[in-house]
């Protein structure tokens, strides 16, 4: 039977890359600067004394930005955390970007959702004064 490969992947050391991972519980709320550790299809996150209960990637879904930072959080299909956030600051690491959902720019813009609504704003002001 073959194994599983194992990667590791340190807060703040990529051979490529620099970044940082931070994980936030739907439990206590704490924001915890975790290592991420994948094995196959299926990931825990490791902080000094404490790791976490093992995840799946395809359990997680790309939030979006808050900031420069990438945000993922987890619905397995039984339940919805909208509270669990992994975060990551700075460039992914290719090995790990390969097993997370794909990242993707928002459809609207913040200049796209102005525009949309100045044309509502008119739309309604030209349909009163009619």
């Amino acid at each position: 039977m073959a194994r599983a490969k194992r990667h590791d992947f340190f807060y703040g050391h990529d051979m490529a890359n620099e970044f940082s991972a931070w994980h936030i519980d739907q439990d206590n709320a704490l924001k915890r600067r975790v290592r991420i550790e994948a094995i196959g299809t299926t990931f825990a996150l490791y902080e000094r004394q404490w790791r976490s209960e093992v995840y799946y990637f395809g359990d997680l879904v790309y939030r979006g930005k808050e900031g420069a930072s990438h945000v993922f959080g987890l619905e397995d299909g039984i339940r919805s955390r909208p509270h669990w956030k992994l975060v990551i600051d700075g460039e992914i690491p290719s090995g790990l970007a390969a097993l997370l959902p794909a990242t993707k720019q928002p459809l609207l813009s913040n200049i796209g959702m102005l525009i949309i609504g100045f044309l509502c704003l008119a739309i309604v002001y030209f349909a009163a004064a009619a």
